[in-house]
């Protein structure tokens, strides 16, 4: 019984400390607006991530990151796979990394037929 509780532990331990709080990575003062194309989407554990081309100020397109709830979550929001595919036009809220990356907390994303899903939680 012991080695099954152990185990259990050290299976469940790195994801634990693997996860991080909103305010570890983002800015909560530093909201943003993208409008981009989707070039990506990574449905998978701990947060999906969604990939957009965004024009830059110089014209040049500019890659950024988008993280939000788990698959499970968004899920139970009213996200399915076939809500956003790759090519399609969106326009995304939340906050930006506090790195300075192109990484950003999603919020609220506005798919290309105007219908608004929450893609991550508010700022904290």
């Amino acid at each position: 019984m012991k080695t099954v509780v152990l185990l259990s532990i050290l299976l469940v331990a790195p994801r634990a400390f693997a996860h991080h709080s909103f305010g570890a990575e983002y800015d909560s003062a530093k909201p943003i607006t993208l409008t981009g194309v989707v070039t990506r989407i990574d449905w998978s554990n701990p947060h999906v991530y969604i990939y957009l081309a965004v024009k830059g100020d110089d014209g040049h397109l500019v890659n950024w990151a988008l993280e939000g709830h788990p698959p499970n979550t968004l899920r139970r929001t009213g996200w399915t796979r076939s809500a956003l595919k790759e090519t399609d036009a969106i326009t995304v809220t939340g906050w930006m990394s506090k790195d300075g990356s192109n990484r950003m907390a999603g919020r609220e994303v506005t798919l290309p037929d105007g219908k608004k899903l929450f893609l991550g939680p508010p700022a904290q």
